[in-house]
């Protein structure tokens, strides 16, 4: 549905995304089959009808009509909004079919800090079996390697609270995301969904399924469905959501044709009225000075490619 190319060389400490798994029981986090989605699993993962809580029914219904007479160009609308957001802090869950045996993750729920300028992005998950605690990226900084810390001793790897890193497609390729961080964002979203549009030059059905409200949340979305032909595409099923409210992504669900869901991705609790530092793009073993690099104690300064030793 959104391809991506992956890159094919790795540095030898990165050999760890491949042993990782094994070395720590056989998940890096919380890890679903398919047979375990349910009726019911499949409904507290995806949005269902409900009642409007953000607007009154008449200008829901009338912003629902409006958007079903041009869905293209109400996507064009919402990838303009993203653009205007500087910075956010956003709570996100993650669902995702990856690594050598296509086996589906999830839910994974992070705490999430994004800036665009410089591009920087820090999680932190909140699951307590998750292998990783956390994980950041800031552009042009520490070589631009991906710095993460486990949750607990992982063979190969520093021992919490030292601090790990990697090429940013080393997750990718041994299967720990399906993309890189440099992809996390509303924007990146809204960039890749009009860039596989445009790229089906007309082969896609654009769909306004109605108004729904998310899981787990008492948001109200647009809910769009596009279709590409199977014959092209691996994954031709997207499932977009977009706050009624805030016009801004909600959630996306990409699905095989015979709708076994490959990756789903929702946004919840965005807060866009933040002023974020360099010091929220820190670890926290690195804002505490605790980290440990290589066996020296040191800390990570985003925005530039030196540490303070």
């Amino acid at each position: 549905m959104i391809p991506f190319v992956q890159q094919g060389c790795v540095t030898i400490a990165s050999v760890f995304w491949l042993l990782a798994p094994v070395l720590t029981g056989g998940c890096a986090s919380f890890h679903r089959g398919d047979a375990a989605f349910s009726a019911a699993s499949r409904t507290a993962l995806e949005p269902q009808p409900g009642p409007v809580t953000e607007l009154t029914a008449a200008e829901a219904d009338a912003r629902a009509e409006a958007v079903r007479r041009d869905p293209v160009g109400y996507l064009r609308q919402v990838l303009e909004n993203t653009r205007r957001l500087s910075q956010y802090t956003v709570k996100f869950v993650r669902y995702e079919r990856r690594g050598f045996l296509g086996r589906l993750y999830g839910p994974e729920h992070m705490q999430c800090w994004f800036r665009r300028q410089p591009f920087s992005v820090r999680m932190k998950w909140l699951d307590q079996n998750a292998k990783q605690a956390e994980s950041a990226y800031v552009a042009d900084a520490t070589d631009n390697k991906v710095r993460f810390v486990t949750r607990r001793p992982v063979p190969l790897l520093a021992p919490p609270p030292g601090v790990n890193k990697v090429d940013l497609r080393t997750p990718v390729i041994w299967g720990e995301s399906k993309y890189p961080l440099t992809d996390f964002g509303l924007e990146r979203l809204m960039e890749q969904t009009l860039r596989s549009l445009q790229q089906a030059e007309g082969d896609v059905v654009v769909t306004y399924v109605g108004l729904e409200r998310l899981p787990d949340s008492s948001q109200t979305v647009h809910h769009l469905r596009l279709k590409y032909p199977p014959t092209r595409y691996a994954v031709p099923i997207q499932d977009l959501y977009i706050g009624v409210a805030t016009h801004l992504p909600a959630g996306t669900a990409l699905r095989y044709a015979d709708g076994r869901l490959d990756a789903a991705y929702y946004y919840y609790d965005l807060n866009t009225a933040v002023n974020l530092t360099d010091a929220d793009f820190l670890l926290e073993a690195e804002r505490s000075g605790t980290a440990e690099h290589g066996g020296r104690r040191s800390i990570a300064v985003p925005g530039s490619s030196e540490q303070r030793d």
